[in-house]
């Protein structure tokens, strides 16, 4: 039971992770290559990857403090 909670609880920071990282990569590929459309796709994934990651982190100290 316990390994089941730790992998609800860990899974979702690897699917941030990899959503953040992906972003990245397809913002600088739009950006080499010149799409302005994917350019702009990979920054909101990437910048949205990366608040949901930390607002997951951070989601246990905010919920204790109350």
């Amino acid at each position: 039971m316990r390994n089941a909670l730790a992998i609800v609880r860990c899974v979702p920071f690897a699917i941030f992770l990899f959503v953040a990282i992906t972003g990245a990569i397809v913002a600088l590929v739009g950006g080499a290559v010149g799409s302005v459309e994917v350019l702009e796709f990979g920054k909101l994934a990437a910048g949205l990857g990366a608040v949901a990651f930390f607002g997951w982190l951070l989601l246990p100290a905010l919920l204790s403090a109350l």
